[in-house]
């Protein structure tokens, strides 16, 4: 996969899981097809997720080549 495709990839599957976390905060129980309620270590982990996903965007972003006048493949 290229890195352009896999940083946008993570970027959003890191924004995601941000809005998943903020929606289990504010709205437990909102579009869940689970009967329980999500306890404070599972929002956590939803929230580590997505730190884990964002710092590998950030990653796939700074390990692209940066060379200028040549055409990238």
């Amino acid at each position: 996969m290229k890195s352009n495709t896999a940083m946008w990839l993570c970027l959003i599957v890191g924004l995601l899981w941000v809005i998943v976390g903020q929606r289990d905060i504010f709205a437990p129980g909102f579009f869940t097809m689970a009967p329980r309620v999500m306890s404070k270590l599972d929002i956590t982990m939803e929230f580590a997720a997505a730190a884990t996903f964002l710092i590998a965007a950030a990653g796939f972003h700074m390990s692209r080549p940066q060379v200028d006048g040549i055409k990238q493949k």
